[in-house]
């Protein structure tokens, strides 16, 4: 028996040498995805105390990785939706609206109306606008 398993298998009669240790030989690590060590010995650990998978595959148990040949690295690409657009509510007035594009020292271009220039506003800050009554 070696001194890797002599404190968790008392009982276990085969002596061998630590590095043909079965109990080490079953100990797989999920940082270098290797067996014979555990992850709180590995000689790669990462530098954050978790780390996020990068690939599909890591989400894919080791045995069925080998079972079923799976070789390849898919990369997760997380993609973040984009919030709803708020709403800008705004009474449908020309003075109104006026007011409301000078507050914000929106200048109207030549050619371009009141309301298409707080259109652009609104796309512009990422909102929607709704005219109220």
């Amino acid at each position: 028996m070696c001194d890797y398993c002599l404190p968790i298998l008392k009982t276990f009669g085969i002596p061998h040498e630590e590095a043909q240790c079965p109990l080490r030989m079953s100990m797989y690590c999920s940082n270098c995805a290797i067996y014979g060590h555990r992850r709180a010995e590995c000689p790669a650990k990462p530098a954050a105390r978790y780390t996020e998978p990068c690939y599909l595959e890591q989400l894919i148990p080791p045995s069925e990785l080998l079972e079923y040949g799976i070789t390849t690295r898919t990369p997760i690409r997380a993609t973040i939706p984009e919030p709803a657009p708020q709403l800008l509510e705004i009474q449908d007035n020309e003075r109104v609206i006026t007011a409301y594009l000078a507050a914000r020292s929106v200048k109207i271009r030549k050619g371009q109306t009141k309301r298409q220039a707080l259109q652009e506003y609104a796309m512009i800050q990422r909102k929607r606008v709704v005219y109220l009554k």
